[in-house]
């Protein structure tokens, strides 16, 4: 046997992974002061997705895995396609919803912020955390 195959057998889950997707810097249509509409402005996304337990055993033996990637394209998707949001909290939702559609997804935390709108400010925003009901 392998030095990783034996230390893989010695490992034991101690609480959910998280899937991480930091700092993802889009131009969109968010805002609901009247200076925000018909304008792009810069929005990040942090999105922090807790799997089910057993979830490296089930990638193993199914191939199924939770995608930062599906996550990543949803958001780029939504801010291309154009339209415009009034609140971050309603992208914080849309973004929750989409990962918990993946059963494998147990919780995610969205982080949706506007850093761009007080100079005295890294950024201004919201945070949520979701989970299946």
């Amino acid at each position: 046997m392998s030095e990783t195959t034996d230390a893989a057998r010695t490992l034991v889950e101690d609480g959910p992974d998280t899937i991480l997707i930091e700092n993802l810097l889009l131009p969109a249509e968010i805002g609901i002061l009247d200076s925000e509409k018909g304008r792009r402005q810069s929005v990040c996304f942090s999105v922090e997705i807790e799997t089910v337990p057993g979830y490296r055993e089930t990638v193993r033996k199914t191939g199924t895995f939770v995608s930062y990637a599906d996550t990543v394209f949803f958001i780029q998707e939504k801010a291309s396609a154009g339209g415009h949001v009034d609140l971050v909290e309603d992208w914080a939702e849309a973004i929750a919803e989409f990962v918990l559609t993946n059963p494998l997804a147990s919780r995610v935390t969205v982080k949706v912020t506007k850093p761009d709108i007080f100079d005295e400010a890294g950024a201004v925003g919201i945070r949520i955390t979701r989970k299946r009901a």
